[in-house]
């Protein structure tokens, strides 16, 4: 149990980076650019998926070096696209019952970094 919460405090260090990188552009790009928010977190997500990524695999699951690096590189990249749809869904339901987005935003990344976590650690950098 402490191996996995030590894991999960490293995964969530690196999905904070992430985060703040998505929340910052984000609302960034809705405000100077007036992009909407789903188009705009989908932008941010696409940056520092790639950055969360190499957190991942070389702090978080120390799977550095290990055969099968662009297997779990692709195996990120799609899930993080799928973390993006349930990202913009909750954002958009959040928005709907009249939260403001930067709470909204906050809450949509938090509720999806935990499932994010359970997937990438059981499957993506899961050792082989």
């Amino acid at each position: 149990m402490l191996r996995i919460l030590r894991r999960y405090g490293l995964f969530a260090g690196g999905s904070a980076l992430g985060a703040v990188v998505d929340y910052v552009v984000t609302l960034g790009a809705v405000g100077l650019f007036g992009l909407s928010s789903a188009v705009a977190l989908g932008l941010a997500m696409l940056v520092s998926a790639t950055g969360v990524f190499f957190w991942h695999e070389h702090i978080t699951f120390g799977a550095a070096g290990t055969r099968g690096k662009s297997r779990r590189y692709t195996a990120f990249m799609l899930w993080s696209g799928v973390v993006f749809a349930l990202r913009a869904a909750m954002l958009l339901g959040f928005q709907t019952l009249g939260l403001p987005l930067p709470v909204a935003l906050a809450a949509a990344i938090a509720i999806a970094s935990v499932i994010n976590y359970m997937l990438s650690s059981r499957a993506i950098f899961r050792p082989r």
